[in-house]
């Protein structure tokens, strides 16, 4: 959609998730090839226009743990805008434009069960499958059920998962002693300040004392 003198209103930009290392006892956080977790998640260039669905991407992990307190998972978060012209009536995208939610967690073979693992309050959602209904964020934060990722920057070491013992033992070379954890980000094209974003998601998981 082409705005004013001709200026098509573009946003671009991705953010990067990453986790500190594999923890060496008790608990283990690996991409799904079993290495270290670092990935980038391209948004691409998004368009104001009238869909209502949101641009969305998202990252899948596995986590280990034979803690039998059980295990969390801590997520911080930065993020940055680089304004690329004038405002010229739009506004900057922020973090609080990007939802962030735990769309799924699949057991694997040999996990222990029954368990309930528990997704924080507000993040326990699909961000790509909520409409935006008036051109704007449909994203009110974790309060109101649809986490962003303005939640995580304003409180480092979020527990976003936690749960049970997962399993008798945490070694990357057993296929069937993991839980799969997607978390999918969504973001609605508006007219925003034509700009350049990225941030960073740190996770990391921890025992339970």
């Amino acid at each position: 959609m082409v705005f004013g003198k001709g200026m098509k209103v573009v946003l671009w930009g991705a953010l990067a998730i990453m986790t500190p290392g594999r923890k060496a006892f008790a608990q283990v956080l690996t991409n799904t090839s079993e290495g270290a977790l670092s990935a980038n998640i391209p948004f691409g260039n998004l368009t104001p226009g009238n869909s209502t669905t949101p641009a969305s991407t998202e990252i899948q992990f596995n986590i280990r743990s034979n803690n039998d307190n059980g295990y969390r998972v801590l997520a911080s978060a930065v993020f940055n805008v680089a304004p690329t012209s004038s405002a010229q009536g739009g506004t900057t995208v922020s973090a609080s434009d990007i939802g962030v939610g735990i769309s799924s967690v699949v057991n694997g073979n040999a996990t222990r069960t029954p368990r309930v693992d528990t997704v924080a309050s507000g993040f326990n959602y699909n961000p790509a499958t909520v409409a935006a209904v008036n051109g704007l964020t449909p994203y009110g934060g974790a309060a109101s059920g649809r986490a962003t990722l303005s939640d995580i920057v304003a409180n480092p070491n979020t527990t976003i998962l936690s749960g049970p013992k997962i399993a008798n033992n945490q070694g990357i070379n057993n296929q069937n002693n993991f839980l799969t954890v997607t978390i999918t980000f969504g973001l609605v094209g508006q007219f925003f300040t034509p700009a350049t974003l990225s941030g960073m998601l740190t996770l990391t998981i921890v025992n339970i004392p």
